[in-house]
């Protein structure tokens, strides 16, 4: 009943709120943002200009999510213009709303205090080893991304400026019951109604097929027939595997380096525990009270578990007399985990210890002491690891190596496979969409595919696919994309063209009907006239999946019906078109109030769109100049 309410309370506001900050920052080459040409852009928003650098940066963060979610389905969308087309718009008008947020914020006077962005970069995941801020790879990673600390720190501002709107906005929302009310009763909502499905198969033999019609289309829908554009590619390429493989290490070096780092392979030590806990995220005395004479018990030989299982607010611990299994350096608060390490041996009870949750009495009920692991036990994986970081200091020097010689030797790979031991590779012709599977990497497809790089005779950059993985290419071979001749493609342009007016005969044929049926005549006498069934339905729900979804969507769009049906068409996505009466709309109310969660996932939703109609507001104040789209080069 409330699974609309709660998919919109896992939406953009709700999921976005600290996840924007990470995903931009992941995103490859986010330099881009700080050398964007002042006069490359793609719009102006009161006066700002949204760099054509920054645009290309977000197209290819979506296209990215796009190949993530639709996998091999990807490959076809790509190659189909006019979604790439709709996708550019798309980023063209988030940055639009982003930026026209950001002078809002601005106007507010907005701050985020330097101490705030410190603190988030510590806490960065991309930031941390074993769980702790490392100095050494926040350097690493900035300079991985050709970042500086400063221009770090003003991403995060900005976001942190937009996230503390958006927070603020969400929680300060709130819903009423009679609210959740009527939308529940209009989510509940059946309506009963007739409808004629009018196939467009059966108006197939009516069209004109004729020589110039077929021509006329072809020459209309022309991006339909093209071949793809191809090239054919050398490339070197550098693999850390591939060295890794031919690194040998003796047992003399990984025996010095488990010397060196005995610490690395001793275990941590085990500790079990249970507890009690009565719940109060205050301080509270009474409920101290009950804490300590529950301790009482227990010091004058009450079992634990007996204890807990009756006493305990958390009840699921309390079904296994308070057990919570081993604890772990940041599992729980830190007054929770110093009495629990406090305790020295098994059996061991602490006293009464306050947490944000409440008090707890916390009992030691197994103790694994540390274990240092064998030499010989750890002797493959220190193996492993010695071979991967010097395979890595190797791929790091031959790295530089292919960089250096193929952009000094630039009409040529020889010279630069022979730099680093490599072989030139060479495919056959290919298009973006069915690449080989040993170049079928986005990143490389990206550079090759660039129009200014497909029309150079240059190599290119080093090309880095991650996991240390590198390219140069060049092109070999190009063929552009060519219309195919009409004479080869006629079978093809009948089967659209057919199939296209066939729908618009039947669309036709639809509106006539209903045209009648809005004059007072029957519905079933119409289609029964013209040999078409009438389909009914009853307390029809507007969620259910049984119809095709354009007819049930146009059914929740029609106004209730008066003294005579009401009536619509609804084109469907095979080229038919339903005839639509409806009959009867019928409200159901909820069953029961609604809780404080649902009330609390209804102000989500209702932030949300509070936000976008604060960017609609925006957006209509402003200045807006949008530049003709181009295909983006990064495709």
């Amino acid at each position: 009943m409330l699974d609309k309410i709660r998919e919109g309370s896992q939406g953009a506001i709700a999921k976005g709120i600290l996840g924007f900050v990470v995903l931009t920052f992941a995103i490859s080459g986010v330099s881009s943002y700080f050398s964007s040409s002042a006069s490359d852009s793609v719009a102006v928003v009161n006066g700002e200009k949204i760099t054509r650098n920054k645009f290309e940066q977000q197209f290819q963060n979506a296209r990215n999510r796009m190949q993530q979610q639709y996998g091999e389905m990807f490959d076809a969308l790509s190659a189909d213009k006019n979604y790439m087309n709709n996708l550019r718009l798309q980023v063209v008008n988030s940055l639009v709303d982003e930026t026209l947020f950001a002078q809002h914020a601005k106007e507010l006077k907005m701050a985020i205090s330097e101490q705030a962005i410190k603190d988030y970069i510590v806490k960065m995941p991309q930031f941390q080893t074993d769980g702790k801020f490392d100095q050494t790879l926040y350097e690493s990673v900035l300079r991985q991304n050709n970042l500086t600390a400063d221009q770090l720190a003003e991403m995060l501002r900005s976001d942190m400026q937009k996230n503390q709107y958006l927070l603020g906005m969400s929680l300060s929302e709130f819903a009423l019951p009679g609210e959740m009310a009527t939308l529940i009763t209009l989510q509940q909502q059946t309506r009963d109604f007739d409808y004629v499905t009018i196939k467009a198969a059966d108006f197939a033999a009516k069209v004109d097929k004729s020589e110039q019609k077929l021509q006329d289309y072809y020459q209309i829908n022309q991006t339909k027939y093209e071949t793809p554009e191809q090239i054919a590619l050398q490339y070197v390429e550098l693999k850390g595997a591939d060295l890794a493989a031919g690194i040998v290490v003796s047992d003399d070096d990984a025996k010095s380096y488990y010397d060196a780092n005995t610490a690395r392979y001793k275990t941590e030590e085990g500790r079990r525990v249970s507890h009690i806990l009565l719940e109060s995220a205050e301080e509270n005395p009474e409920v101290k009270a009950k804490a300590e004479a529950l301790l009482a018990q227990l010091n004058q030989g009450a079992d634990f578990a007996e204890l807990a299982k009756t006493n305990s607010a958390d009840t699921f611990s309390a079904e296994n007399g308070g057990d919570l299994e081993f604890v772990a350096p940041g599992k729980f608060e830190p007054e929770f985990e110093k009495a629990a390490y406090e305790l020295a041996k098994v059996g061991d009870v602490s006293g009464v210890v306050k947490t944000s949750f409440g008090y707890h009495i916390i009992k030691l009920t197994e103790l694994v002491a540390p274990q240092q692991k064998p030499f010989e036990a750890a002797k493959d994986e220190i193996i492993a690891t010695l071979k991967s970081e010097k395979a890595h200091e190797k791929f790091i020097d031959l790295q530089q190596k292919l960089g250096e010689v193929s952009f000094e030797v630039a009409d040529s790979l020889d010279d630069a496979a022979k730099a680093v031991g490599a072989t030139v590779k060479t495919t056959g012709l290919f298009a973006r969409n069915n690449a080989p599977a040993e170049v079928n990497q986005p990143k490389l497809l990206d550079v090759v595919f660039n129009e200014g790089f497909v029309d150079s005779t240059t190599n290119s950059e080093v090309i880095d696919l991650g996991d240390n993985h590198v390219v140069v290419a060049r092109i070999a071979e190009h063929k552009k994309a060519q219309v195919r001749p009409f004479a080869d493609v006629k079978t093809d342009v009948e089967v659209a063209y057919v199939a296209e007016q066939s729908a618009v005969l039947a669309e036709a044929a639809a509106n006539a009907m209903q045209t009648e049926v809005q004059a007072g005549k029957s519905l079933q006498e119409l289609a029964a006239a013209a040999g078409y069934s009438v389909q009914q339905q009853k307390a029809q729900a507007r969620f259910s999946g049984e119809l095709d979804a354009n007819i049930r969507t146009k059914v929740f769009e029609m106004p209730h019906p008066t003294d005579k049906p009401s009536v619509a068409i609804a084109r469907q996505t095979t080229g038919d078109s339903a005839v639509i009466a409806l009959q009867k709309v019928t409200p159901v109310p909820p069953a029961k109030e609604a809780s404080d969660e649902e009330l609390y996932a209804l102000a989500q939703q209702l932030g949300q769109v509070r936000y976008q109609a604060i960017v609609k507001s925006l957006r209509d104040q402003a200045k807006i100049e949008m530049m003709p789209m181009t295909e983006t080069p990064t495709e």
